[in-house]
């Protein structure tokens, strides 16, 4: 195993995403960078929907071939099946010639990772950081870490640290800065499915071998008895289905039986779920791929100080159904780059560079939180950021968040942000409503 450095200029902690993109573009600028990696890779983790938004960020990167030649399904667009209504939308419709994917998300963070090594990063995987001992503004930090399974603490120091160490969070958790966000207090129970049907653009169910020559959509649905709130997945991959569902923790005390298992509880409810129990008809689980979380959601009071900033996940996270997760990582990554860049090369201006990165970053997440609330909710007093943020983005962009926001029942709080909603008649030619999905 290779020696960790005793210095440079700053550390990543975590390989995911925002961390490898992060650290590829700070070496892209010359700067000495080692990433630090809990796990090896390639590692499981869900979250296979990637919108087209992420290009961008790998061009960038310079790693948009390696992703194109992995062959990855290609997304048509999305479906949605909500209060007896099914609206399906494309991408294409607002400008994006190139494709939202279907990714196993092992292999695509490890192309992430092997990207950044190939790009001059030092990386290190299976190095446990157990804190950040931080100096003051102008001195060095110091990551201790644990590698393999030495029990020896070893340490590097550093200029800067960014922590894209996800749900693990590292430094907001050393800082007492994650708070659980109680408007998303919910259980998340997923798996993956052997030859599950799954819809095509044109309403039609396939079977899964069709997945990489006729592209499928991204499927949605309500979950009955959940209000609003609760929701399910279906993802085709190239072998197998991710399938998830989102249920509040209110309704989760009541609805499992004691005796019942969650696993069997998942399975149980995919079938009761309209739409989807007809796309499971034939498929097969996978034994062992069952997985659950709760309390996933949070935000942070910081996302930035002396010596340190907090990307991806670290930074915060909120109910997933708009899939705007791996975007807004690497959205995090490419600000919190920049801002390196520039406090390296005029340490006066860290703090002028640390509030830009935190009105951005938290002017995004605001942005992403008010629109995932469901309509019935009130939208919190910090969506002022949010207003700001949605200024900024392409008209097209606008238009899209509009049209996805009414395929649930977030429109209100689209309009509420903006202060209308798109005219019917851009509605109706961006998706079409259908009564029902014909299965061959």
């Amino acid at each position: 195993m290779s020696e960790i450095p005793k210095q440079c200029d700053v550390v990543v902690i975590g390989g995911g995403p925002a961390g490898s993109l992060a650290a590829t573009y700070l070496s892209q600028k010359r700067y000495d960078v080692v990433l630090l990696e809990r796990q090896k890779h390639p590692r499981p983790h869900v979250g296979e929907n990637i919108i087209p938004h992420f290009w961008k960020y790998c061009d960038l990167a310079e790693v948009s071939e390696k992703i194109l030649a992995e062959g990855f399904v290609q997304k048509a667009g999305g479906m949605v099946a909500w209060n007896g209504t099914v609206r399906r939308m494309s991408f294409k419709d607002f400008g994006y010639s190139r494709p939202a994917l279907h990714v196993e998300r092992d292999r695509f963070d490890q192309i992430l990772l092997e990207n950044a090594g190939d790009r001059g990063v030092q990386v290190f995987e299976q190095v446990s950081v157990l804190g950040v001992d931080f100096g003051n503004e102008g001195e060095t930090q110091s990551v201790i870490y644990r590698q393999g399974n030495d029990k020896t603490e070893g340490r590097i120091s550093c200029r800067f640290v960014v922590d894209a160490s996800g749900q693990n969070a590292v430094i907001a958790r050393q800082l007492g800065i994650r708070v659980v966000d109680e408007s998303f207090r919910f259980m998340s129970l997923w798996g993956y499915f052997k030859n599950s049907k799954y819809i095509g653009f044109d309403g039609q169910a396939y079977s899964h071998e069709k997945a990489l020559d006729c592209p499928p959509m991204t499927f949605q649905s309500a979950i009955p008895n959940c209000g609003d709130w609760g929701w399910s997945w279906h993802i085709p991959l190239r072998e197998t289905t991710s399938v998830g569902l989102i249920l509040p923790i209110q309704i989760m005390k009541t609805a499992k039986p004691a005796r019942e298992s969650w696993e069997s509880y998942f399975l149980r409810k995919c079938y009761e779920v309209p739409i989807l129990n007809r796309l499971l008809e034939e498929a097969q689980f996978c034994p062992g791929s069952f997985a659950k979380i709760q309390d996933y959601s949070y935000r942070l009071t910081q996302v930035a100080g002396t010596g340190f900033f907090l990307i991806g996940d670290a930074a915060g996270f909120i109910d997933p159904i708009f899939s705007i997760g791996v975007p807004l990582g690497m959205y995090s990554a490419y600000i919190a780059s920049w801002a390196i860049d520039r406090c390296l090369k005029n340490p006066g201006s860290l703090t002028q560079n640390q509030a830009f990165f935190t009105s951005q970053l938290r002017g995004r997440y605001e942005l992403s939180r008010s629109l995932a609330l469901p309509g019935c909710e009130a939208i919190d007093p910090t969506s002022d950021r949010a207003k700001t943020a949605i200024q900024f983005t392409k008209p097209s962009e606008r238009e899209l968040m509009g049209v996805v926001s009414t395929m649930t029942t977030r429109s209100e709080n689209f309009r509420d942000l903006i202060g209308t909603l798109p005219k019917p008649n851009v509605t109706v030619s961006k998706y079409k409503i259908i009564d029902e999905i014909l299965f061959n």
